[in-house]
């Protein structure tokens, strides 16, 4: 456990990083201001999560780009102007007085300012400080989801029933950078930075590690397969959380009881980061990934078919929640170990576009499908058959490079 003992400090600062970074935040928090935002300013549900799909279109450029300005600016850097970025963007949300044009922007500009709060920042660090236990290292960096999704849905219920959802966007956006920034700023640091100021020079001369360049992985066929695994798992959890408020109205139940069940998935989706951390340690990681993917189509299966009581949702919840919580360890880890360290953050940026895609268009797809069809059963259901076309991707991936085969 010496990686532990070095690295503990950038570990858990990344971890803080990710509960109050851009995919926490907008995750776990959006399903409950849709409704009083709405009212206010006469819009659709559609209207709202298209804003999603402004967020991650523009993404798709931030992306790429944070993975390769953070191989010259240094993770740190680009981490704390990232959550910087991300706390104005979410007080600007809060001024908006009706208009779509202006929301949309405000949006945009979240997805620029925040980006350097994404999980590349914050899985990169952990490449060089972890070796043997890099799963279980990615686990607990990706389990400040989990905390996230934990404290915000009773956090931001109680602020909107009290204070309006104007206050509520105020509060999480400076709450998490108070919470963040000072950790990030003393704690979180890259392991060579942390050997030259520690006076060890011996850690410089480290053995180079494998890995290919991002152009060499985008001509494999593992990098597509990747990609497209992850398009299709985010457009269905993406969808889920964003929708779960609604869903669960739908099914006869109480915002006050869904704001429960939901911090209850957000427990949830920490027990299945350190799960899937430990798993991906000892077996095949497309293997494990499969396994979790069952858990949510059976939970939407009982979605779909039986009437859903408080203690049916919590089951659904913890189902759901234990997929949302290999997702993002699963696309870091799996990026590492099939294109190697050297220039995971370059890579990582890249793959990570699939992801905004299916981000980005989840929300609005899964809303207006619920206003065409009157309801969420149907796209419920074609969820089901996304997610068994998942585990067959996964399966797909075949066996790790030589280089990685420990």
């Amino acid at each position: 456990m010496n990686e532990f003992k070095e690295g503990w400090k950038s570990l858990f600062a990344a971890t803080i990083g990710m509960m109050c970074g851009i995919f926490t935040l907008t995750n776990y928090s959006q399903g409950f201001f849709v409704g009083p935002v709405s009212a206010e300013f006469g819009w659709t549900p559609t209207q709202f999560f298209l804003s999603y799909t402004v967020m991650m279109c523009f993404g798709l450029l931030t992306g790429p780009i944070v993975g390769s300005y953070a191989a010259r600016a240094g993770l740190r850097t680009v981490g704390i102007v990232g959550l910087v970025g991300h706390s104005c963007a979410y007080v600007l949300l809060s001024f908006n007085t009706g208009s779509l044009l202006f929301w949309y922007v405000s949006w945009a500009l979240l997805a620029i300012l925040g980006a350097g709060s994404l999980p590349i920042v914050w899985t990169g660090v952990l490449n060089a400080w972890f070796s043997k236990h890099r799963g279980k290292a990615i686990g607990i960096t990706m389990a400040g989801t989990g905390l996230g999704a934990f404290i915000l849905p009773p956090l931001v219920e109680f602020l909107i029933a009290n204070y309006g959802w104007r206050i509520g966007y105020r509060a999480i956006g400076i709450g998490a950078l108070l919470v963040s920034l000072p950790i990030v700023f003393f704690m979180f640091k890259e392991k060579a930075q942390a050997a030259v100021e520690q006076g060890d020079a011996s850690q410089e001369q480290q053995s180079p590690v494998w890995g290919l360049t991002r152009a060499e992985a985008m001509k494999t066929g593992r990098f597509w397969i990747l990609g497209a695994v992850l398009l299709v798992t985010v457009l269905v959890i993406a969808g889920l959380l964003s929708n779960f408020e609604r869903i669960m109205t739908e099914k006869g139940l109480e915002r006050s009881s869904i704001a429960a069940i939901a911090a209850v998935m957000g427990l949830t989706v920490i027990a299945g980061r350190v799960m899937v951390g430990v798993l991906v340690d000892r077996f095949w990681a497309p293997g494990v990934a499969a396994g979790f993917f069952v858990l949510p189509t059976v939970g939407l299966l009982l979605l779909i078919n039986v009437d859903i009581s408080f203690a049916m949702g919590i089951v659904i919840g913890i189902l759901i929640g234990l997929a949302a919580g290999a997702e993002l360890d699963l696309l870091a880890y799996l990026t590492s170990k099939f294109f190697g360290a050297a220039h995971y953050v370059a890579i990582f940026g890249a793959i990570i576009a699939f992801f905004t895609v299916g981000a980005g268009v989840a929300p609005p797809f899964f809303g207006a499908m619920a206003q065409a069809f009157g309801g969420y059963s149907v796209v419920l259901m074609v969820s089901v058959v996304l997610l068994i076309l998942a585990i067959a991707l996964f399966l797909a991936l075949g066996r790790y490079p030589e280089e990685e085969q420990v």
